[in-house]
């Protein structure tokens, strides 16, 4: 073989290579495909929710949502919005991804949809108002919500209480004032605390009543920031 022969046809093997190479992955791992997320109602929550909510949206650390008072209480457009935006300064973080988080719209709303559609049922309120989800017109009293708080709340979340101290700084720090007012007015029936309706020595806490104990509590929150500047 002569030499410009052997070297035009190194120049064709050349170019044939580069021709394959520019079809072909860059040197290196190839990136793993990317997970596909569930459109269907339960998968979706058992990935994203259950961990924090339970496997049957009840016994879990976070909210209970497998309740027909919570649902009832909460606007469907609010529960979408803790969905999509979290909630800051707990452990809620934001689901969709305008927010940083991995869900779509369609999917936050299969959720949203579904978590009513399963769980949601008609509440027997015994003749008590159903309370605001949020805080409205009516304005806390600090001394007012601490009486009742003695007389309501204290043999269960006093230091050394059953139910654990609702006082101490660490707890208020990792909890907001609509949690506070949600627990107040649902309950944790998963862990045997009861509702507004019988938390009043067995009548219904008033508008007042649950305003009051939220502003008592944030109070204590505030006086430990406070002193600890």
């Amino acid at each position: 073989m002569t030499k410009p022969l052997a070297n035009a046809r190194g120049s064709v093997a050349a170019l044939l290579c580069i021709g394959l190479l520019a079809g072909c992955e860059p040197w290196g791992k190839p990136a793993a495909p990317q997970k596909e997320i569930a459109e269907d109602f339960q998968t979706l929550f058992r990935e994203n929710c259950s961990g924090c909510h339970g496997e049957d949206g009840r016994g879990g650390p976070g909210r209970i949502v497998n309740d027909g008072l919570y649902l009832a209480l909460i606007p469907k457009a609010s529960l979408r919005k803790v969905i999509e935006q979290g909630r800051k300064g707990t452990a809620m973080p934001a689901w969709a991804r305008s927010e940083g988080g991995p869900l779509t719209e369609e999917q936050i709303s299969v959720l949203v949809d579904g978590i009513e559609k399963t769980w949601a049922k008609k509440v027997n309120l015994g003749g008590a108002a159903l309370p605001a989800y949020e805080e409205g017109a009516v304005t806390g009293d600090v001394i007012g919500g601490n009486k009742l708080f003695l007389r309501d709340c204290f043999a269960c979340h006093a230091k050394g209480g059953m139910a654990g101290p609702l006082t101490e700084p660490a707890y208020l720090a990792l909890t907001t004032k609509q949690n506070l007012r949600t627990s107040i007015i649902v309950g944790r029936p998963d862990l045997g605390m009861p509702d507004y309706r019988v938390l009043s020595h067995g009548r219904p806490l008033s508008e007042q009543d649950i305003a009051d104990l939220v502003t008592y509590l944030a109070s204590i929150g505030k006086m430990e920031e406070a002193a600890s500047k």
